[in-house]
């Protein structure tokens, strides 16, 4: 059983001012408290001397204590910010915050953050006001900002802390290492900066915006893989490993496509770039190979994008023997056979002259990247008296996702494989991408190291949402004491267009971390959900 809580507390004073209709002046002062809590409690219990007891407390000779968990942590921030415009047309705007965050080291849990901005309202000056060009833009806007972010998300509440954890063996009293700490851990942070416009043409007829941005990320926080001789839980530190920048731009476009009696039609689509860079690392810029539970396929180094993977290239299936082929990281192409004695495994495909295995440590070659680089939606809107009816689309695309499940499904253990298996190897030229059974293989489909004829494309379309209404006329929900009354029925994640092999090409083994994107093992797709309701308004 977990219980969650928070509690928080601001005090904002808002302060506005406006001389001669043309100089306005706002200003905000402002604190917040915030307070979070997690208590989780459980056991575990076996040795049923009845069955006829089916409660918790009731029957079982063994109840062990299992997933207790009490966490805190506190965030008190203090922020400020002014903005000032002329005439509407120039605006100017300063803020600053200082935060402070429990789980990070002493002498370094507060950050202090500021940013900038300007723009220029060109459409309200009066030579665009009292020219023909008035008649088609009605906006036209330039803005440019800097700020600097700090970034506590994905960090534990005790990130900073070294601890035990206490536990029983048996009926005994234990302690266990449970975390390394680190007493310099701090706040990431985020230098960001952004040029763009805005637009607006026939009276927002059509309305978008354009933009360049730029952000420098330094003291980025990740998991550091230690020897596992150290005997440090998990094999990992939270650090501030270095530093990294992304940079791209983003475009909006909507429109009011069709605006005529009964039927109307709006569109809008999005469109950014994504260019991810690491610039820096601690130990004199030196790699970092991310562990997960099982593949260890991405790689943190200074030039590359960061998550990039790191496997054995491999080239398919030797048709003359069903043997998989890897390469040397010089290019040598050396073949696979599990059937054979263990020191005669490997041989190389030009000569079949036994040499050394392939491994990752040494052959492994940097390909990607693991993130998008680019992404986006498309939506439209259709109504007509009083149905409603809109469909959402996400895109993105340019990034490889390693398909770890296809890694396990080809395994020749005692596994279940998936039905492509029976395009195997089988007489010599034979061509297939499925290497001849060899019971026992796990090198040849990728268990034992990562390799390139798992990693694909990760591009995919989305239709992300599909929400069909309808509303009762005024007139009629105004007799029954209403002013809102709408049925819908809706769908999320309806289908999804994609050449990967896969599930889901979206979805991560490890979630959202930094360091190791786009590895699918095993992960559950996005549920499609299906929804109906009405919705009523007094």
């Amino acid at each position: 059983m977990n219980r969650y809580s928070r509690k928080s507390i601001q005090n904002i004073l808002d302060y506005n001012l406006t001389l001669t209709e043309k100089h306005n002046f706002s200003a905000l002062l402002g604190s917040e408290r915030q307070y979070s809590k997690t208590d989780a409690w459980g056991a575990t219990r076996k040795t049923v001397s009845d069955p006829f007891f089916n409660e918790y407390q009731g029957g079982f000779s063994t109840i062990v204590p299992a997933g207790n968990l009490l966490v805190e942590n506190y965030l008190e921030s203090y922020f400020g910010r002014v903005n000032y415009d002329f005439d509407k047309k120039y605006y100017f705007s300063v803020n600053a915050r200082r935060d402070g965050y429990s789980a990070f080291a002493p002498g370094n849990k507060w950050g202090n953050f500021y940013g900038g901005a300007l723009g220029w309202t060109l459409s309200e000056e009066n030579f665009i006001k009292n020219s023909a060009i008035a008649e088609v833009v009605n906006l036209f806007k330039f803005r440019a900002s800097y700020g600097v972010v700090g970034n506590n998300q994905g960090i534990g509440s005790y990130a900073a802390s070294s601890f035990f954890n206490a536990g029983l063996n048996g009926t005994n009293p234990t302690l266990s290492y449970a975390q390394a700490g680190n007493k310099n851990l701090s706040w990431e942070t985020s230098k960001k900066t952004d040029f763009g416009l805005n637009f607006g043409l026939f009276n927002d007829r059509i309305s978008g915006e354009f933009g360049y941005y730029r952000n420098n990320i330094d003291g980025l926080i990740l998991e550091v893989p230690q020897a596992a001789s150290t005997g440090i839980p998990n094999r990992s530190i939270l650090t501030n490993v270095g530093s990294m920048n992304n940079k791209g731009i983003e475009a909006t476009l909507s429109a009011k496509i069709f605006s005529e009696g009964n039927f109307k039609w709006n569109s809008s689509i999005n469109f950014t770039t994504q260019k991810n860079v690491v610039t820096s690392l601690d130990a004199n810029n030196s790699d970092i190979i991310v562990a997960t539970s099982l593949e260890n396929t991405n790689i943190i180094r200074v030039g590359e994008s960061i998550g990039d993977f790191y496997i054995v290239k491999t080239g398919g299936v030797n048709p003359a023997n069903g043997r998989r082929i890897f390469y040397y990281r010089d290019g040598t192409a050396v073949q696979y056979d599990h059937s054979s004695p263990v020191a005669s495994r490997w041989t190389k495909v030009s000569d079949g002259s036994v040499t050394r295995a392939a491994n990752q440590a040494a052959d492994a070659v940097v390909m990607g990247p693991a993130l998008p680089k680019y992404f986006g939606g498309f939506s439209n809107t259709f109504m007509y008296k009083g149905f409603d009816l809109n469909v959402s689309m996400y895109f993105s695309g340019g990034n490889y996702v390693y398909n770890g499940t296809k890694a396990g499904l080809h395994d020749q253990r005692v596994w279940n494989n998936s039905a492509d298996v029976l395009t195997r190897w089988k007489n010599p030229g034979d061509v297939t991408e499925i290497p001849r059974i060899v019971f026992g293989d796990n090198v040849s489909n990728g268990s034992s190291m990562p390799i390139s004829d798992n990693l694909e494309k990760g591009d995919f379309i989305k239709i992300r949402n599909i929400a069909f209404g309808y509303s009762l006329p005024k007139d009629l929900i105004n007799k029954i004491g209403l002013t809102n009354f709408r049925f819908y029925l809706s769908v999320q994640n309806a289908f999804t267009f994609t050449k990967y092999s896969g599930f889901d090409p979206e979805i991560s083994t490890n979630g959202n971390s930094n360091g190791s994107p786009s590895v699918d093992r095993n992960s559950a797709p996005m549920a499609r959900t299906f929804s109906f309701g009405l919705n009523l308004s007094l």
